[in-house]
């Protein structure tokens, strides 16, 4: 542990630059995914429609991924971020304004290109931007630093619905103290902004992963697609079942036990807080199992507590299993994201991570509408039962791909056995 937090004072300029945006990131996701889905509902508009409104973004991005994965390796990826942030806020500015669904859907579709350019870029800015010994640590740490502010989202944007409502002398949970709220995200998410602009494109890592070593060319390398697509289907096969379900968890928690939006909040602050504090635990186990070997075994033991979110018939049971399921999902997708980007060349990194996106999006883009639907006529429980189903086949799969390639670390004790 001492050795990942000395790792982590030595980050180099533009990856503390990227941590806080980052940061800031959190904080715009912890509120937006907390009350887009009620600021939608609160208009009055159907769960059908505001499933198919949050499919846009993936399927959008399953479309535009690989374009722009190829748009972010020519023109570097500052300006990829810069670009994918300003014209993400903007779309979502629109939205709190107008009404029609035909626009919504129009500016939603503009949000997922921009989104899907910023997120293909981020990987392989964290690699280009670290030494092979710090990049599991950087990995985790922009990922779990991201979800660990977002306890102060979700505690804050808990209250920002009341606060708006006071302020306007609206009611909590109408349009205006919603729409309030949105503008809040709006307003963090042009602050990100400011720490992107402050990077240095030229920066870059004098040591480079073994497996992609830097020729100095700007030609373009062949796309390893059989290693992509090793790469991508556990994430497409899993991204079923989280799109059935994720985007619907606070629907789900104000349905079945029926509780104020400050107390959602709280409940979602909580988890990200565990949820922070378990990524940035994740070196330390990946450096005693291996990357692939860690992400597996916490992917595993969070599909019990998924099941018990769904069934458990208490409050205090749902809430505990909802912590700790999302800690151990999670802590994982980091250390997945560091090993894809190492055995790939630096100049297909942002074309791979485009690839992983689509196969992350395959799900996303249909998902959300058909769970909307599914919600309407079976319920949540159904949702759960084909959620676990997913998650248990594509934890599976990276260790059987994967397992040789990234063998266990040898431990101290072993090497000094092997001395002997």
């Amino acid at each position: 542990m001492l050795t990942h937090l000395r790792t982590f004072r030595q980050f180099s300029r533009n990856a503390r630059l990227l941590l806080i945006v980052s940061v800031i990131q959190g904080l715009v996701f912890s509120i937006y995914w907390l009350f887009f889905n009620l600021f939608i509902l609160a208009r009055g508009f159907e769960k059908d429609f505001l499933g198919f409104l949050a499919a846009i973004p993936s399927l959008v991005g399953l479309i535009f991924s690989f374009p722009a994965g190829a748009i972010s390796d020519r023109i570097g990826r500052q300006r990829a971020m810069l670009w994918g942030t300003l014209f993400s806020a903007l779309p979502v500015a629109g939205i709190i304004l107008v009404t029609d669904k035909a626009w919504m859907t129009a500016l939603y579709v503009v949000y997922g290109c921009a989104w899907t350019l910023t997120m293909v870029s981020h990987s392989p800015f964290l690699t280009e931007n670290s030494t092979p010994e710090e990049r599991t640590t950087l990995f985790s740490a922009s990922f779990g630093l991201s979800t660990l502010v977002g306890f102060f989202g979700h505690l804050i944007g808990g209250l920002l619905p009341a606060f708006f409502a006071a302020l306007l002398n609206v009611g909590p949970e109408s349009v205006p103290a919603y729409q309030g709220t949105m503008w809040v995200v709006v307003g963090l998410t042009l602050a990100t902004l400011i720490p992107l602009v402050l990077i240095r494109e030229g920066e870059r890592s004098a040591s480079i992963s073994s497996a992609s070593p830097a020729t100095g060319t700007p030609t373009q390398v062949r796309l390893p697609f059989r290693l992509a697509a090793k790469l991508l289907l556990p994430d497409a096969i899993m991204s079923i079942g989280a799109a059935l379900l994720i985007p619907y968890m606070n629907v789900f928690f104000k349905e079945k036990f029926p509780i104020p939006d400050s107390t959602l909040g709280a409940m979602f602050s909580v988890s990200s807080v565990l949820m922070g504090l378990a990524t940035l635990a994740s070196p330390v186990l990946a450096g005693r199992l291996g990357k692939i070997r860690a992400m597996v075994l916490t992917q595993l033991a969070s599909i019990p507590f998924l099941l018990t979110i769904g069934f458990a018939p208490w409050f205090g049971v749902a809430v505990v299993a909802f912590w700790l399921r999302r800690a151990l999902m999670n802590m994982g997708a980091p250390l997945y994201s560091a090993f894809a980007m190492e055995q790939v060349d630096e100049r297909a990194r942002a074309r791979v991570s485009s690839l992983m996106g689509m196969g992350w999006n395959i799900g996303w883009g249909v998902g959300p509408y058909i769970s909307g639907l599914m919600q309407v006529r079976v319920g949540f429980q159904p949702i759960f039962l084909i959620t676990a189903g997913t998650y248990l086949v594509g934890s599976i799969l990276p260790y059987l791909f994967f397992a040789k390639t990234d063998p266990m670390p040898r431990t101290k004790s072993a090497l000094a056995r092997q001395t002997l």
